[in-house]
C-alpha cells in the first residue's frame, strides 16, 4: 500500500546526503528545533533516544538468543569444534546461501547505494522492516512454544525480542509522523525459513535460528544508522553531519 504524507517543501533530498534545509516547518537553519524539552519522551529527541535504546536492547537480546539456542539445541556431536568458530561459519553460510525478507526497496549495502534512495521513500524503507520483524518475531515465538523441548530461557528471550520490536515500532512511527505527518500501512513480507525450527535435524533447526538472528541484526543496524543520522541533523549543522558521515565511511 502506498504511503501518504504531505508533500515536503523541499525536494530531492537524498537519504544520506542532506545538503540543504530540512523538511520540518519553521526550520530556518541547519538544525532542528523543538518546543518540547529534551527530556520529554514525546519530543523528537526523546523519541530518538528511546528508539535507539530499544534497538540496542534488541541487538543484545538477539545475540544472547542465538548463543542460548545453539548451546541448548546443538547436537553433542558438534561440540568437538570451538563454539565461536561455529558461529562464524554459520554466519558465512547464512549470508552465502540465503536472503532475508524480500523487501520492495532493497536494503542499501553502502553509502553510495543509500544516496540513491529518495528521502520520500525513507518511511517505506524503515517501516517495511520494522513491521516485517514484528510479524516474524511472533511467528518465531509461536513455533518455539509449540516444541515442548524448547528451553524456557530461549522462549523468554524470544518473547523479550517480540516485546521490544513492538516498542521500537511505536517509537519509529511517532518519529516518522513528526517528520512526515500521518503515514499509511506499507507492504511487508513475512520471513521464510522458520518452519525448519520444527525439523528433527539439529543442523536445520540451528540454521533457521541463525538465519533469523543474522537477518534481524543487519536490519537493526540499518535502523540504528538512520536514527543516528536524524539525531545528528537535529542537534548539529547539516553540513557537519554530512562531513562526519563521509569521513566515517572512508
Amino acid at each position: 500500500m502506498p504511503l501518504s504524507f504531505p508533500q515536503p517543501r523541499l525536494w530531492a533530498l537524498p537519504l544520506m546526503v542532506v545538503s540543504n534545509l530540512l523538511l520540518w516547518d519553521n526550520v530556518a537553519s541547519g538544525t532542528l528545533t523543538s518546543h518540547e524539552t529534551d527530556g520529554d519522551p514525546v519530543s523528537i529527541k526523546g523519541l530518538l533516544n528511546n528508539a535507539t535504546r530499544v534497538s540496542q536492547n534488541i541487538r543484545n537480546l538477539n545475540i544472547v538468543l542465538r548463543r542460548k539456542y545453539t548451546v541448548n539445541e546443538i547436537s553433542p556431536l558438534l561440540f568437538g569444534s570451538n563454539i565461536h568458530d561455529f558461529h562464524e561459519h554459520m554466519e558465512f553460510v547464512v549470508k552465502t546461501l540465503t536472503s532475508c525478507h524480500n523487501y520492495s526497496i532493497k536494503t542499501p549495502e553502502n553509502l553510495d547505494k543509500a544516496r540513491q534512495i529518495p528521502f520520500k521513500d525513507f518511511p517505506k524503507l524503515i517501516l517495511s522492516r520494522v513491521w516485517a520483524w514484528n510479524e516474524t518475531s511472533k511467528n518465531l515465538l509461536n513455533i518455539l512454544r509449540s516444541n515442548p523441548e524448547t528451553h524456557d530461557d530461549v522462549i523468554s528471550l524470544a518473547k523479550d525480542i517480540e516485546t521490544k520490536l513492538a516498542e521500537l515500532s511505536e517509537y519509529i512511527q511517532s518519529i516518522l509522523s513528526s517528520i512526515y505527518g500521518p503515514t499509511e500501512d506499507v507492504d511487508y513480507t513475512i520471513f521464510s525459513g522458520l518452519e525448519d525450527l520444527r525439523s528433527s535435524h539439529d543442523e536445520f533447526r540451528i540454521f533457521a535460528l541463525c538465519k533469523f538472528s543474522y537477518c534481524l541484526r543487519d536490519d537493526i543496524r540499518m535502523i540504528e544508522l538512520y536514527l543516528e543520522l536524524l539525531e545528528c541533523v537535529k542537534n548539529v549543522n547539516v553540513d557537519m553531519c554530512l562531513s562526519n558521515y563521509s569521513r566515517d565511511a572512508s
